[in-house]
């Protein structure tokens, strides 16, 4: 279990380190810039044209999916560590 906490937190810190580098920021300002996009055309896109709604649809859900996979690494891992640290006191 200890090793299953561990690999979970540094998981999470390796995620914190990435959304904290300029690779990180660039990548989820794409993915900010990619939702952005996709709902502005959806404001002009004819409603008969399911395909390309659905296809806008997808790249917006995409983006905000990206950026919440990393929040969530960085949430489990900082969760195992306050386990981890709990345990290690008791």
């Amino acid at each position: 279990m200890n090793e299953e906490l561990i690999a979970t937190a540094e998981l999470g810190e390796e995620a914190r380190r990435f959304l904290e580098s300029d690779l990180g920021k660039c990548l989820i300002g794409m993915a900010q810039q990619e939702v952005a996009a996709a709902q502005l055309e959806l404001e002009t896109v004819k409603p008969k044209n399911r395909n390309r709604i659905r296809e806008l649809q997808n790249h917006a859900r995409v983006g905000r999916w990206f950026e919440q996979w990393l929040m969530e690494l960085l949430d489990k891992g900082n969760a195992a560590l306050e386990v981890f640290k709990h345990e290690q006191k008791e």
